[in-house]
């Protein structure tokens, strides 16, 4: 059994990582303990200097390698769509290099300090096997992916039977009756396998996170309420509840520090963030002993 890098503890679950640039982490980490970057979002030293103190602040800090924004630039570039792009060799698309050194020069510094971090996933699973191991030549431990639309159900026999962790990808695109279907094979493939660790990459939690309960998840859509209109909407049980009332909305032309300015929104979006997760894990806590499985 390989064991993937971090500081990861199996006994957590329902974990939820907030996703965004570094500057938005650094206002919604005041509030919420889970952060995840993509090496994309890492552009300055000072970027990079803002991650690592995550780690020291004692942020559960999940890194991505980024390769999806340089899939997703290539499809643009060449007019191809994504599901070409993301299956291209990853030495075929402009910055890959860039972005390998950069990913294993991080790496290399904090992957062991960080909760985890994602294997460079592109170009489909025989470029993935290659790429991951060859950063496991180098001394690295990262977390496989695994595209069930793609890969085949004997390749997640395989990471299952070879990994303590794994990520699930096609989740972000897919629509809810797709998610829903995606999230119960999941869960019914793990039961073959207790030990392992299945992270949904791109799952915003739902009331489908009540059916099927996931290891982690993570999501940019948190920050939604400030970042496409100035509506907010609390939630319980995974579910929208209410809208929060105007009063409590931040203003758009107010000055971005002030008290209805959009920093204070994002603050409250990372509040809401963390209220979700320890709502998510309550529940999980109160069906095992209901079900007296504690």
């Amino acid at each position: 059994m390989i064991r993937t890098g971090g500081t990861w503890d199996p006994n957590e679950r329902n974990v939820y990582f907030i996703a965004g640039d570094v500057r938005l982490l650094q206002l919604g980490g005041e509030c919420h303990t889970h952060l995840l970057c993509a090496l994309n979002e890492i552009n300055t030293d000072t970027d990079r200097e803002a991650v690592v103190q995550f780690v020291r602040d004692g942020r559960k800090v999940f890194l991505d390698s980024g390769v999806f924004d340089i899939a997703m630039r290539h499809a643009e570039a060449t007019g191809t769509s994504l599901a070409v792009a993301l299956k291209t060799d990853p030495y075929d698309l402009h910055g890959f290099p860039r972005l390998f050194d950069q990913y294993v020069d991080l790496m290399r510094e904090i992957g062991d300090d960080c909760w985890g971090y994602v294997e460079i996933d592109q170009g489909g699973r025989e470029n993935k096997i290659k790429l991951r191991t060859k950063l496991e030549e180098m001394g690295l431990r990262p977390i496989p992916v695994y595209h069930p639309l793609s890969d085949g159900w004997e390749y997640f026999d395989f990471l299952a039977q070879n990994y303590d962790r794994i990520c699930f990808g096609n989740v972000v695109h897919a629509d809810r009756d797709d998610r829903k279907r995606l999230m119960a094979t999941a869960w019914e493939r793990r039961e073959k396998y207790p030990h392992l660790w299945i992270h949904m990459l791109g799952l915003t939690p739902t009331e489908l996170n009540v059916a099927y309960p996931v290891n982690s998840c993570d999501s940019s859509a948190w920050i939604a309420s400030v970042r496409w209109s100035n509506s907010y909407r609390s939630k319980v049980c995974c579910q929208s509840f209410s809208a929060m009332s105007h009063e409590f909305l931040y203003r758009l032309d107010s000055e971005i520090d002030s008290d209805r300015g959009n920093e204070k929104a994002k603050r409250v979006c990372g509040y809401e963030a963390r209220m979700l997760m320890e709502n998510m894990q309550a529940m999980q806590t109160e069906y095992e002993r209901a079900l007296c499985l504690d």
